[in-house]
């Protein structure tokens, strides 16, 4: 018996988990989709058959509505005497009695409609259009429009002829959307129009959710009311069936009922995430799934510990003490499966080998790290020392002792500081007169066509910087912008800024000169290596890779042409007080 329990904990894990997975979810995730399914289908038809039912009943109360307009305009057009007098009058004074006439005539009757924006009447062999505004609020401009598109639409002959049931049609003027109704009796037109979002005021008060909306909408599934609705691929013209799901990102309930006084129907979109929410039976079947996993979550955990957390815990111990520089820590893995048995092997053994090599790998990369240093600090440009000879024999052929005597310190100061190869750091004012050395080299080089000048605050100057790194760039702006046609200015600047990552050096290196190619500018800004005719790294590649291995991620440089000038800028900025090893 002891055997066979020895033998289960020591299957291996994937088939313990699995099992322990399985027995606590299948039953529980297969109870709630079943559930789920159910009662969504349940409950949508439900609040489906509900909602309907109320739209019908609205739907009733406009086509009645609308009907009696209908039946108004009818008897007006049928049998009123009125209209008739209006195309028979045979001098201008019988037309105008007959008009003022029909006119109060409306005018008493419009109030009955309380719907209706407007009675209409046009005469066509005299051209002429008389409204008759009703109780609802219209403007001016407003009634202007409707009168203009009614007018155009009679004189296109384009009015619904006969007695048909469904004579109420539909039009858009601007974001406004109206229905009308027009009869014909000789020459002389009757009708009534009104706007459709009067039609939907007795629905606003109705509780359909904050994104739900209910509208007017044509037989193609066109909104025909101003709404806010942002029609998201919700389809509205399949609303004559019980009950339509449609939406794209989200979901909605579309539920509609027809009119029988025009091709329009009255829809209602209810969101389907508040028809879930608000279901009562969700309690019941929470409180159910809960009482059920008291009893199978406790034996899953029981076996996921086991087979889990509990050798988990003992790596995590191990890897505590090992992080608290506790070495020597092992992990004992002999009673688990044989996953976490060879995971502890194999942990034991790394840090057998890691404890050994930890502090020689460690020395290694710094020894290398200051190797990388020192050579890229060695590199000479031999360029700049063949010149600097040639200069020398030209002076000591015109036997000009005071610029030989100059030039040699400049020189043997310029070289002294080029060979601390054991330096990582010098304060910023040596650098500075470094640089000075060497631009007093270089102007005796190109006399009359180099300027140069710092500006700098005196406490900065205090401060530990990498050597060579403003020298670099100087040297590179001397090498791309002086030429013997005209003179050159370079720039150094130097200020301080703070920011989230603490206090900075700013330094700004420019020239009056062309300025960067565009080829080489694009790859300066895009952090690519730039090589000279032969292949090898320039000292722009020199300084960028300096300033990566002393400072990591915390240097940035840019490197842009002024828009007015057109002479090259490169900025960096670094950290003011940062790790100074080998510094002097």
């Amino acid at each position: 018996m002891d055997d066979r329990k020895n033998l289960w904990w020591q299957i291996p894990l994937r088939y313990k988990l699995v099992a322990s997975v399985l027995f606590m979810t299948v039953p529980l995730v297969a109870m709630l989709i079943y559930n789920n399914f159910y009662a969504i289908h349940t409950v949508r038809g439900q609040v489906a058959d509900s909602y309907k039912n109320m739209l019908n009943l609205y739907m009733s109360q406009i086509d009645s509505s609308l009907n009696d307009i209908d039946a108004y305009l009818n008897n007006a057009a049928g049998s009123g005497y009125d209209l008739i007098s209006l195309s028979q009058a045979v001098t201008d004074t019988e037309y105008y009695k007959a008009k003022i006439y029909l006119y109060k005539k409306l005018s008493n009757d419009v109030p009955l409609y309380r719907s209706l924006s407007s009675f209409f009447v046009y005469i066509g062999s005299k051209s002429d259009y008389m409204d008759v505004p009703g109780t609802q609020d219209s403007h001016y401009e407003e009634r202007m429009e409707v009168q203009s598109y009614l007018i155009k639409l009679i004189e296109s002959d384009h009015v619904p002829k006969g007695m048909s049931t469904k004579r109420w049609f539909y039009f858009q003027i601007g974001k406004e959307y109206y229905i009308a109704d027009i009869v014909r009796t000789g020459d002389v037109v009757i009708g009534g129009w009104l706007k459709t979002d009067v039609l939907l005021n007795p629905l606003h008060a109705l509780q359909i959710g904050e994104e739900g909306n209910i509208l007017l909408a044509d037989d193609q599934g066109r909104p025909i009311t101003a709404t806010l609705f942002q029609n998201a691929g919700v389809q509205l013209h399949l609303t004559l069936n019980n009950y339509e799901l449609s939406g794209a990102e989200k979901k909605f309930l579309v539920v509609g009922a027809p009119s029988s006084k025009g091709n329009f129907n009255l829809v209602a979109l209810i969101p389907d995430r508040d028809i879930l929410a608000k279901l009562p039976y969700l309690q019941g079947l929470i409180w159910f799934i809960t009482a059920s996993s008291f009893l199978l979550i406790p034996i899953g955990l029981y076996f996921m510990r086991r087979a889990l957390l509990v050798p988990i815990y003992r790596i995590l111990m191990t890897m505590k003490k090992v992080r608290q520089g506790d070495w020597s820590s092992r992990v004992a893995m002999n009673d688990n499966s044989e996953e976490f048995q060879t995971l502890g092997d194999s942990f034991n053994e790394m840090m057998t080998e890691i404890q050994a090599l930890r502090t020689n790998v460690f020395e290694e990369q710094l020894n290398k790290q200051r190797e990388e240093l020192q050579r890229l600090q060695l590199q000479v440009n031999p360029h700049f020392f063949l010149n600097s000879l040639n200069i020398v024999y030209t002076l000591a052929k015109v036997q000009d002792y005071a610029l030989i005597q100059e030039m040699t310190m400049s020189l043997i100061r310029y070289f002294r500081f080029m060979f601390r190869s054991n330096t990582s750091f010098v304060k910023l004012k040596d650098e500075l007169e470094h640089i000075q050395n060497y631009m007093r080299i270089q102007m005796l080089r190109f006399p009359e066509q180099l300027t140069w000048s710092v500006e700098v605050a005196n406490y900065l100057k205090e401060i530990p910087i990498p050597p060579l790194i403003i020298q670099s760039f100087v040297e590179n702006a001397i090498k791309h912008a002086v030429t013997m046609d005209e003179s050159v200015q370079v720039l150094v600047w130097i200020d301080e800024l703070e920011d989230e990552q603490g206090p900075r050096m700013l330094i700004r290196i420019q020239d009056t000169g062309p300025g960067f190619p565009k080829e080489m500018l694009q790859i300066l800004q895009s952090g690519r290596s730039v090589e000279n005719e032969l292949g090898e790294n320039t000292g722009i590649w020199n300084a960028q890779r300096r300033l990566k291995l002393l400072y990591g991620d915390q240097v940035t440089i840019q490197f842009y042409n002024q828009k007015e000038s057109g002479g090259a800028v490169v900025e960096m900025t670094i950290p003011i007080d940062p790790v100074m090893e080998g510094s002097a």
